[in-house]
């Protein structure tokens, strides 16, 4: 939980992590209860039989069987009886059952290293006493029992370490389990490398302490080849007990490896496939954060990178809305600036016949909704031909091919556009069925476009006589019966990929002297 800070609600996903949520999750609750007494019993029943097959490799002297079995019982009874304990304020507030607060944030921190001393302490009390027993039976000294002690603990150690460890994976269960469903156990504040250092430490370091103590606390006078020594009882012992330290070493290598490779390869995976997910365009992913070190900083830094580029690429989509989507993301390319560029583009300008008589026979709101429905099949139009809108007036639409995308095919994909429109105008269907007819006009030739603007609200236009012909092009359609005009300019780059017919010279109001102009042959 974030130190300082209230609980706060978490949906799956999101890159903060908050408090467990409060909603109660009783089935979750006994799934989780049910795999932590397993691996605390699986932790106590590898003790024992370690403890078994040393004992026996050994050839000590056994004890009853009734003994034995009274002692496993009470051994399991104490096991689960302290693991319900531990395991209390966690299953109360999954279950839903725990007051406020109830220490669930503070035991599953501490859930790992309790466990592990629990067992350890069950362990080191259960072979000390089945060893003392044993050589108490058979005539062993008190100088027996204290090397007994110390080999007893060092094993005791190594259980209770592999159980920390058990018990480590359970947690981080439990942690991408609760993730699902919406909530975090605590920010990281573990470090890997101290998990790491004490694991290879426990494996490297037990069975040379073990060694060395041999010779330490070996009795006096009972050196194997001293007369009357008893070398024979020393010899079994030091025989078991090196069995069972080599059993232990074995058995906590294994464990460790696992858990550490498992511990290694888990939130690896999972950050590994969110990368995927976001590489393949899903800003929507968040890894799980399932562990309280390196890689738990790790995942919640990708959660906050990803969720940057989620809030950018949102930013880029709502921007497209009121500016072409190509000048957004150049804007934000650019930081917020586009140079102002002039090149050679061609111009397309559209606009409703009889647009006025039609509105006239609607009202206020059925015309907005008649002209966006206009408005998304030109756009998509022009957009799937390179083009990019710089203006809606009223009815009418502007868009430039070239500009600001560079597209050397420009002339050829603003005439097919155009054609395009017709097409789909004459087909009709536009907001219950409003049949609307266009007129455009294509020119080609020298145009600037660039931001325009001041204060905090900038637009992106295009300006020129290109712009001007266009313009005057769509209007001369009504004139001489056209729907499409083109300039000469763009007839001459279109010449063989466009059937065009030629209409002559005609006189261009505003612009000064006659022009040739084209409308497609078809």
């Amino acid at each position: 939980m974030i130190e300082g800070n209230p609980a706060v609600s978490l949906k799956p996903g999101s890159m903060v992590p908050a408090a467990v949520a409060q909603r109660p999750y009783p089935a979750l609750a006994r799934r989780m209860a049910r795999r932590y007494y397993a691996a605390m019993l699986g932790a106590a029943a590898a003790a024992g039989m370690l403890g078994a097959a040393a004992s026996a490799l050994g050839g000590s002297a056994a004890l009853p069987p009734g003994l034995l079995a009274w002692t496993a019982a009470a051994l399991i009874g104490a096991n689960l009886a302290g693991a319900t304990l531990l395991y209390r304020p966690i299953y109360r507030k999954l279950a839903g059952t725990a007051a406020a607060g109830g220490g669930f944030e503070r035991r599953a921190r501490s859930l790992p290293a309790l466990s592990g001393a629990w067992v350890f302490a069950l362990a080191a009390v259960a072979t000390f006493g089945s060893i003392a027993a044993s050589h108490t039976a058979s005539g062993a000294d008190a100088g027996v029992l204290l090397s007994a002690a110390v080999h007893c603990l060092v094993f005791a150690a190594y259980i209770g370490f592999s159980t920390y460890l058990l018990v480590l994976d359970h947690v981080v269960t439990l942690r991408k389990a609760l993730w699902k469903r919406g909530s975090v156990l605590s920010l990281p504040r573990q470090r890997f490398m101290t998990r790491v250092a004490w694991s290879l430490g426990a494996v490297a370091l037990g069975p040379v302490l073990v060694a060395l103590s041999d010779g330490w606390l070996r009795p006096a006078g009972h050196e194997p080849d001293a007369p009357g020594s008893g070398a024979g009882a020393l010899s079994q012992f030091l025989v078991q007990t090196v069995q069972m330290d080599v059993l232990g070493a074995l058995f906590l290598a294994v464990v460790v490896a696992v858990l550490i490779a498992r511990g290694l390869s888990r939130p690896m995976d999972i950050l590994l496939d969110a990368m995927r997910r976001v590489d393949h365009g899903d800003l929507s992913t968040r890894a799980p954060v399932i562990s309280d070190d390196e890689f738990g900083s790790l995942t919640l830094r990708f959660n906050h990178m990803v969720a940057g580029l989620e809030d950018r690429d949102r930013l880029r989509r709502a921007f497209a809305y009121f500016v072409p989507e190509t000048v957004a993301a150049a804007l934000i390319a650019d930081k917020g600036a586009i140079e102002p560029q002039e090149r050679e583009a061609t111009v397309l300008f559209t606009d409703i016949e009889r647009f006025t008589e039609i509105a006239s026979r609607l009202a206020p709101r059925e015309v907005l909704a008649m002209l966006n429905d206009y408005f998304a099949e030109v756009a998509r139009i022009i957009s799937a031909h390179g083009g990019v809108i710089t203006q809606f007036q009223g009815d009418a639409v502007l868009a430039c091919f070239n500009l600001p995308v560079s597209d050397p095919a420009h002339a050829r994909q603003a005439v097919e556009a155009a054609l395009e429109i017709r097409r789909r105008t004459e087909q009709g269907g536009f907001y219950g069925g409003v049949r609307l007819l266009s007129r455009v006009g294509v020119s080609t030739g020298t145009v600037v476009g660039g931001m325009v603007g001041g204060g905090e609200r900038l637009g992106y236009t295009v300006h020129g006589d290109t712009v001007n012909l266009a313009a005057r092009l769509e209007a001369l359609n009504k004139e001489i019966g056209t729907r499409i005009l083109v300039s000469a300019r763009t007839a001459e780059l279109v010449r063989g990929a466009v059937a065009l017919r030629d209409l002559g010279e005609r006189q261009i109001r505003g612009l000064g002297g006659a022009m040739h102009i084209f409308t497609p042959a078809e």
